[in-house]
């Protein structure tokens, strides 16, 4: 395994890290942090859209497949914790509102690599240990 491998693999994992412990604390009064219809959802599409292109960089092989099928198995499993947290409560739809952002990850992801970035946007945002024809699965 390659140090950058590595690196994005600790960084997936904090990452993860993060969303646990942010999942675990109360909201205060129960009131979500955006405060317009639907403004959770939001956040949980940006949340686990995140998520997603964390995941796409710590995997090696068949890596738009598996971030997507990491992403949503942990949102589901971050949807279920949250059933035992005071103020929060588990709901199908944050769940597929996590998975519409890890879907928009994945489509932008295999779009950027079929448009052939520039050399310089390439190294920056896509470089990994086989470069292209690793990501076109």
């Amino acid at each position: 395994m390659t140090k950058r491998r590595t690196l994005w693999i600790i960084v997936l994992i904090a990452y993860a890290s993060f969303v646990f412990i942010m999942s675990s604390m109360t909201m205060s009064g129960g009131q979500p942090l955006l405060r317009f219809p639907g403004g959770d959802k939001v956040l949980h599409f940006l949340e686990f859209g995140l998520f997603y292109l964390l995941s796409w960089k710590a995997f090696r092989k068949h890596r738009l497949i598996a971030a997507f099928l990491l992403t949503a198995i942990y949102a589901g499993s971050d949807e279920f914790h949250q059933i035992f947290v005071s103020t929060r409560e588990a709901s199908i739809l944050d769940w597929l509102a996590d998975i519409a952002g890890a879907a928009c990850g994945a489509v932008g992801v295999s779009i950027l690599l079929r448009m052939g970035l520039p050399g310089f946007l390439r190294r920056r945002i896509l470089a990994s240990d086989n470069n292209r024809e690793e990501g076109s699965d």
